[in-house]
């Protein structure tokens, strides 16, 4: 069995798994944490190859955004964020409305599946597509519906673009944000290494954090693109505790 096959039936095994666990368990947690964590603050950008661009399979950032929106053609995602220190898991689903390069996605979190008033509702719309001369740009807001003591509204302005002529392929992401960005810049630098893979180094506005994203199709009754994106939170600095983290989504085009 080739090693891509291999891989693909671990993928359907674990998120089948997680799933599962996720629907018949009660997550008392700190939604902040979750949303910073990856799976649910980013929607596409961590679990669908929307989130490079279409650039790569793979997702394009950690706990950061970048500028591409998913859209009406490819429409419907969902997934789950899991960290080590239990501050952050749960289950999120998405969609995006519109055509390509200008389309709002929008984003639900549940971070208690027993109780649906234990929700937040995230939204990011692109306004400008990429081009070969400039960047794509989106605005949006984590958390429109914040809960006190939780998660606290964040709005940003982001532009991505990407760079197919340098060594390795290199899809740059710059942004300001208020919120959980702490009033301040965020950034991320994902590396295509392949088609399916990315290596993601960012900086959230609060600390750096560092991973790696696969990406790839996974053949049930049609294809599926599935990601998932594995990192390590605060893993530059010395007086914060770093934290491992993992989200995974699928996309149902």
């Amino acid at each position: 069995m080739r090693a891509n096959s291999i891989v693909r039936v671990v993928l359907v095994f674990v998120l089948g798994v997680i799933f599962t666990l996720l629907s018949f368990t009660v997550v008392h947690a700190y939604i902040e944490g979750c949303l910073a964590g990856g799976g649910t603050s980013t929607g596409s950008d961590a679990t669908t190859s929307r989130g490079s661009g279409d650039h790569s399979e793979a997702g394009g950032t950690i706990s950061t955004h970048s500028a591409y929106a998913e859209y009406s053609k490819e429409s419907y995602f969902a997934g789950f964020c899991l960290n080590t220190n239990n501050t952050g898991q749960g289950i999120f689903v998405g969609a995006g409305i519109g055509k390509r390069d200008s389309s709002l996605e929008l984003v639900l979190t549940m971070a208690d599946v027993s109780e649906f008033n234990d929700f937040l509702i995230s939204a990011k719309y692109q306004f400008l597509g990429e081009t070969l001369s400039r960047p794509a740009m989106a605005v949006g807001i984590d958390a429109i519906n914040e809960i006190p003591g939780q998660m606290q509204s964040s709005p940003y302005i982001v532009a991505s673009k990407f760079f197919p002529k340098v060594k390795l392929p290199l899809l740059v992401s710059l942004g300001w944000g208020s919120g959980r960005f702490r009033d301040n810049f965020f950034g991320s630098l994902a590396f295509v290494l392949q088609r399916h893979w990315n290596f993601i180094v960012e900086y959230d506005g609060a600390g750096g954090n560092v991973g790696i994203s696969f990406g790839s199709e996974v053949s049930l009754w049609k294809p599926f693109p599935v990601v998932v994106t594995l990192g390590v939170q605060n893993a530059f600095a010395s007086d914060e505790e770093s934290t491992f983290s993992v989200g995974a989504g699928i996309r149902f085009p």
